[in-house]
């Protein structure tokens, strides 16, 4: 892992030291939930209740326009409902995968656009993907899927909204969904037949260096 986080790290720095983005760029922490669904198991719902946590660099590119870029733990999986036990006997399930998550956003606030003369630039559209590295994971795989191969690497489609709530905080939420499997089947004539993260993530954030509004 030290190969995946050094180049990560030296990238942030160079935003840190480098005067001419010292001025513009913005720079903070990231923490919230994440409820999470395996899409190719035989359950449903976003029964499992993960976490993330991490920070971010954001370059404002041109006017309403800036790149975030996102470094975080993440907890995805999945669990099976009392529901889905209880009633339709299915067997126990209970997956926690936890990657290293590098989301690469395009946001997009609403400064074009105001309300009785307020401007809703406090609002921003996100969207973008993000690099998936499987760290380690625990619990039982579904049975349907136990021989299936957990991948280490894999690509996640994100969209969402973010809400700038002063100088500093801020809330958002956003869809993730793999755009690679995370878990492949090895049946070669099932080429198509594998498995997705799929998970809904609320956060939090606190920007340190200065005013998340341009």
């Amino acid at each position: 892992m030290k190969k995946l986080f050094y180049p990560i790290l030296i990238v942030l720095m160079f935003f840190a030291t480098n005067k001419a983005f010292a001025q513009q760029f913005n720079a903070g922490l990231i923490a919230g939930a994440t409820f999470c669904q395996v899409d190719g198991d035989n359950y449903f719902g976003y029964n499992k209740l993960g976490f993330t946590a991490g920070g971010y660099v954001n370059l404002p590119v041109f006017k309403h326009f800036a790149l975030q870029m996102e470094l975080k733990y993440t907890l995805m999986g999945a669990h099976s409902s009392v529901k889905e036990v209880t009633e339709y006997s299915y067997y126990p399930y209970n997956l926690s995968l936890n990657y290293a998550e590098i989301p690469l956003m395009l946001q997009y606030d609403f400064g074009h656009f105001t309300v009785y003369g307020k401007s809703l630039d406090f609002i921003r559209l996100e969207a973008g993907l993000s690099l998936d590295f499987l760290l380690w994971h625990h619990g039982e795989l579904d049975f349907a899927t136990q021989y299936w191969k957990l991948n280490f690497f894999s690509v996640t489609g994100n969209f969402g909204l973010h809400f700038v709530l002063g100088n500093h905080l801020g809330i958002g939420a956003r869809m993730m969904y793999s755009i690679t499997p995370m878990q492949t089947n090895p049946t070669p004539l099932r080429l198509f037949d594998h498995a997705y993260n799929k998970v809904i993530q609320a956060t939090v954030t606190y920007n340190i260096n200065s005013p998340i509004r341009r």
